[in-house]
């Protein structure tokens, strides 16, 4: 009698024993489902991005050689609108469309036909003696050039710039050629050639060369 009662115990519990065991499948299913959901839909913390590895002049060609990688936050890349690695292909082999420093982080806007001078600009060129014009001074920089002026009310004319392209001549000396304010430049005409001196300034002064520190500006 013993015997008949227990059999019909354990047959009535193996129903209840299969719900926990369908309840506990179930719940696995969810998690996997929600965890392989997150999986697809999380944005990773970092992006392979594309950076100016070589010092680029506006209208200059594009190579292999003049980008290189870079990781950076993945957030940045939509906002800054940064190339992807995997676009690369998308650059190399245009012109770039200003100045470009080494180590700036290259965005879509900086590619395509030269946006140089800029609105409100000119675009000058200057010959400067050597010891007057800073030895790593190289496309994109930010510059201020002064010379003495007898028509400037302090003596000395001065303007903020950007430098687009330089050349150094054998004989000595670099031809520089920059973008100025337009309403800065007249005064050019009035500084004394011999006395031209250019400085090296904070790079967030120059347009469009922004990178994950610097930003560009007018």
């Amino acid at each position: 009698m013993s015997d008949r009662k227990s059999r019909e115990g354990r047959r009535r519990r193996l129903p209840r024993r299969a719900w926990l065991h369908v309840t506990g499948l179930a719940a696995v299913l969810v998690l996997c489902t929600a965890f392989a959901a997150w999986s697809i839909t999380a944005e990773p913390e970092e992006a392979s991005v594309l950076r100016v590895a070589e010092p680029l002049a506006a209208g200059q060609v594009i190579g292999q050689g003049d980008v290189a990688a870079v990781a950076v936050a993945a957030s940045e890349v939509a906002t800054l609108g940064l190339v992807p690695v995997a676009r690369a292909s998308e650059v190399v082999g245009q012109v770039a469309a200003v100045p470009l420093r080494e180590g700036t982080l290259l965005s879509v806007d900086m590619v395509g036909s030269p946006a140089v001078p800029r609105a409100g600009f000119v675009e000058v060129t200057v010959a400067l003696a050597d010891g007057r014009w800073p030895m790593s001074i190289q496309a994109g920089q930010s510059i201020s050039l002064m010379a003495a002026s007898p028509v400037a009310e302090t003596g000395v004319w001065s303007a903020p710039g950007t430098v687009l392209a330089v050349e150094r001549v054998e004989s000595g000396g670099a031809l520089v050629g920059l973008e100025l304010p337009e309403s800065a430049a007249a005064g050019l005409v009035t500084a004394e050639p011999a006395s031209l001196l250019m400085v090296a300034t904070a790079v967030d002064t120059a347009p469009a060369t922004a990178t994950t520190e610097e930003r560009s500006g007018d």
